[in-house]
């Protein structure tokens, strides 16, 4: 994920095409640390900054040895948890059973985990907020299309062919 796509989930008005396409820095909306030393305040250098990726969401498959106790996981079903012990923890429930894949290993597709957080939470009643979470993975997964929706997105006809026939 680049520090522009994070924006764009976060603070959809706060892209634009002026200022090389978002506002500000990401340091000003504490993405970052420190400000980069490539900071040249320019239109082409601030595009190149928003588009770098945000170490740690390189588009690796994350798997259970990644999780460390405190990140927090969100299932399909919408339910955030927090890992511990090697379990999910969540307010009311916990949940065992999640496979090497970070996928539900009795089959429960709701119970997959499909993004995991680190929390800047200074309370325990903060922990699961979303206004607290800062996004390290995301399940990547296929979209499911038919012809016509392919033929819609491109704008044009499609025709299916074999690698042998292109």
């Amino acid at each position: 994920m680049t520090f522009r796509e994070r924006l764009q989930k976060e603070h959809p008005r706060c892209i634009n095409e002026d200022f090389g396409g978002c506002d500000g820095c990401p340091y000003e909306y504490g993405y970052e640390k420190k400000k980069e030393e490539i900071c040249k305040v320019s239109d082409e250098e601030c595009r190149k900054c928003w588009d770098r990726v945000i170490p740690g969401t390189e588009d690796k498959e994350m798997t259970r040895d990644d999780l460390k106790d405190g990140m927090i996981c969100e299932q399909r079903d919408g339910s955030l948890m927090m890992w511990l012990n090697g379990v999910l923890i969540g307010e009311e429930q916990w949940c065992s059973g999640t496979g090497h894949d970070l996928k539900n290993i009795y089959g429960n597709k709701g119970l997959d985990i499909v993004k995991v957080y680190k929390t800047k939470a200074y309370k325990l009643s903060d922990i699961l907020s979303q206004k607290c979470l800062i996004l390290i993975w995301e399940r990547k997964e296929p979209k499911i299309m038919t012809l016509a929706d392919i033929e819609r997105e491109l704008g044009y006809p499609v025709k299916i062919v074999s690698a042998e026939e292109a």
